[in-house]
């Protein structure tokens, strides 16, 4: 081989061989970075299955028996109200009928079965209430496990998570605050104001307050009206 095909020869071979080298040192380190991100991911993936095993046993404590026993708290809380109103309308009646010597007659039968038609339809209010309580709360819960199970998306941290599903456990294991049965029984308060009214205008027409009229109030200015439907304790 002749000096100059030496010289020209090894210089571009050199030159290959750092190609070489540089296009290899390229595939390895893209191969890395592949690695790295399959590897990142699959952490990532066993990071939030292992936050969603974690929120998912926190509120596993929320099921079906949780939310009846919801229901059974408001019955316990309202049906010892509403009885004890009822039995208080009931010796009214009682107490009405035995005044006009009326306790065996068909009025009795009627005034009898128009409280327990009223009774009927509070206690069946009372029943889907109870289920309202029940729905509304698992709507609750189910918002707070969806919001923590989006922070742990967000974060990409198992113990955020883990903290924002523990937050919610004490204010969910309160739960729901009962209102005031008032709601249910002012429907007794408005029979009692359509009797009051009846029993004004239409003698013997009504049924609590029938006694307190012989005659049309507006003919009758001295009619007893200290007993009005202000002070009808309801059902």
């Amino acid at each position: 081989m002749s000096f100059l095909g030496s010289l020209f020869g090894g210089g571009s071979n050199k030159a290959a061989n750092e190609a070489n080298k540089l296009s290899r040192q390229q595939f390895q380190y893209q191969k890395d970075q592949a690695a790295k991100a399959e590897a990142d991911a699959l952490a990532k993936r066993a990071s939030i299955e292992k936050g969603l095993g974690d929120i998912s046993s926190i509120f596993s404590q929320y099921n079906d028996p949780y939310y009846a026993g919801i229901s059974e708290n408001y019955r316990q809380y309202a049906n010892p109200q509403i009885e004890k109103s009822f039995q208080e309308s009931n010796r009214n009646i009682t107490s009405n009928l035995a005044n006009r010597g009326k306790l065996g007659s068909s009025t009795a039968a009627d005034q009898y079965g128009d409280l327990a038609s009223s009774y009927g339809d509070i206690r069946r209010q009372t029943e889907m209430k109870a289920q309202d309580y029940a729905n509304q709360q698992r709507q609750t819960i189910n918002q707070a496990r969806s919001q923590t199970i989006g922070q742990l998306y967000s974060s990409e941290s198992p113990q955020a998570a883990l903290q924002s599903a523990n937050a919610f456990v004490p204010q969910l294991n309160s739960g729901p605050s009962f209102s005031a049965i008032g709601d249910i029984l002012n429907q007794a308060s408005k029979f009692a104001a359509q009797d009051y009214s009846s029993a004004q205008f239409n003698p013997g027409g009504g049924m609590f307050f029938s006694n307190q009229y012989t005659g049309n109030s507006r003919s009758n200015p001295n009619v007893n009206k200290q007993n009005n439907v202000s002070t009808y304790t309801g059902y």
